[in-house]
């Protein structure tokens, strides 16, 4: 009778320890990649050879266990697509970009039921989803690329596009997030660091509508356009925290025998993730009272562009000016999104620990005070372990996009863009166009670094 008891306890703590053995090596052989992986890649992208940055994002994709895995492959598809656009490989890019966008959609609407969900370990385990900024800038990108391919409708289509995903984005998170709370009785929302996105109009997006608007004569939308791209400002002073460009006043106002040449550059590239770690308070016995969370946090990239000049053959020039920081709307809208995540890790600690507690109890209970601690630290320390931030995200968006414009007579023209530095000149770029009246004369420019 003795020895069935010893063996019944000696297998209920063997088991307690082979259970936290299969997490620990469930959660070592998901880790994400090194994001060293990305090192040629970004090398090629900030040289401005686009070409081959493809062919190198190709290759890393073939690597076996990269961040171009399976459940990645959202990030191939906004990766390649953004190069692409920028190697002025409009049609390709389109299609990345455009099943980037699906994925987005059909991740979405699975994760409306699945916000608590079947990952256990953490939210690395799942297919990446993509963040806000990522969706809508999508829209600005393929209509970027509808208009290098001489599609103005199809590109006004990416532009409503925008505009109706971002009259949603302010609540699209409110629901899932009520789930999360209702899930778990010991989830306390007033102890976790939530904010939300308050980001609902794009300067940029709207910049687009005027232009694309007034080239197909459709004066009255680019007049409401020019309108919600100065109450953008208005609503957002923290993200358009900068003067409204000298040249959108001017958009409207065309002579009738001037033609007018508007200019698009952008600059820099759109931030990453790290993790931070928050510790949370919980209603269990020491060493279950407390545990330490994983969060994904956004930050910038270091931004070289200081200053850009435009240059035409004909002797005018004029300087390019910020209308939309792209790496301040990302972290802005990258707050709901974050804020369910809190919510999220928080609930899948808060029932990891609980198990560890319930096992420390028992544990107690059959082997002593000493086994039982012992049970309780190892599980806190195992539930800690389990859970790492997921810190996926793309790489290749802009970080800032700056405008111009000027009237000019019709006729050909070479016009030469500079990008300055704090230690002089940086990259200069040309392209010769054939300025016409009543025509979208838009040249776009890219300097990422």
């Amino acid at each position: 009778m003795i020895k069935t008891m010893a063996h019944s306890k000696g297998s209920t703590l063997r088991t307690v320890l082979l259970l936290y053995a299969l997490l620990l090596f469930a959660v070592l052989t998901s880790c994400a990649s090194n994001p060293r992986a990305y090192a040629k890649i970004d090398e090629k992208v900030q040289h401005g050879e686009f070409d081959e940055a493809v062919a190198a994002l190709d290759a890393r994709r073939k690597v076996r266990g990269t961040i171009y895995s399976a459940r990645n492959n959202l990030l191939f598809y906004l990766d390649r697509g953004m190069v692409l656009h920028y190697a002025d490989r409009f049609s390709p890019s389109f299609t990345d970009l455009h099943n980037a966008e699906r994925l987005i959609e059909e991740a979405f609407t699975r994760s409306i039921t699945q916000e608590i969900g079947t990952f256990l370990l953490n939210d690395n385990v799942r297919e990446y989803r993509g963040e806000d900024y990522e969706d809508l800038y999508i829209n600005v990108f393929n209509a970027l690329n509808f208009h290098g391919q001489n599609n103005l409708e199809s590109a006004l289509v990416e532009i409503r596009r925008m505009n109706e995903k971002l009259n949603v984005l302010a609540d699209r998170y409110q629901r899932a997030a009520r789930r999360v709370v209702e899930s778990n009785e010991h989830l306390d929302p007033r102890q976790l660091p939530i904010e939300s996105s308050r980001f609902s109009n794009s300067a940029l997006a709207r910049y687009m509508g005027v232009l694309f608007h007034r080239a197909r004569g459709n004066p009255d939308s680019a007049r409401i356009d020019h309108q919600e791209l100065l109450q953008a400002f208005r609503l957002a002073p923290n993200i358009y925290n900068h003067p409204i460009p000298s040249s959108i006043q001017h958009e409207l106002s065309i002579p009738p025998d001037m033609a007018r040449l508007n200019v698009i550059a952008f600059t820099g590239l759109s931030p990453i993730k790290v993790e931070r770690n928050i510790l949370i308070p919980l209603p269990f016995a020491f060493p279950n009272n407390s545990a330490r969370i994983a969060i994904p946090v956004m930050i910038e990239r270091a931004q070289t562009v200081t200053r850009t000049e435009v240059l035409l053959s004909s002797g005018q020039s004029f300087r390019l000016e910020l209308l939309e920081n792209m790496s301040a709307v990302a972290m802005e809208t990258f707050k709901s999104s974050q804020g369910l995540t809190i919510l999220k890790t928080s609930a899948r600690v808060i029932t990891k620990a609980a198990a560890s507690a319930i096992a420390a109890q028992r544990t107690r209970r059959e082997q002593g005070d000493g086994l039982g601690l012992l049970a309780g630290a190892l599980g806190r320390v195992l539930t800690e372990v389990s859970e790492s931030a997921d810190i996926r995200i793309s790489r290749y968006f802009p970080s800032r996009a700056l405008v111009g414009g000027i009237n000019v007579p019709p006729g050909t023209y070479t016009v030469t863009v500079n990008f300055y530095g704090r230690s002089g000149l940086i990259k200069t770029e040309s392209s010769t166009i054939q300025i016409q009246t009543n025509s979208l004369n838009l040249l776009r420019f890219v300097c990422p670094r």
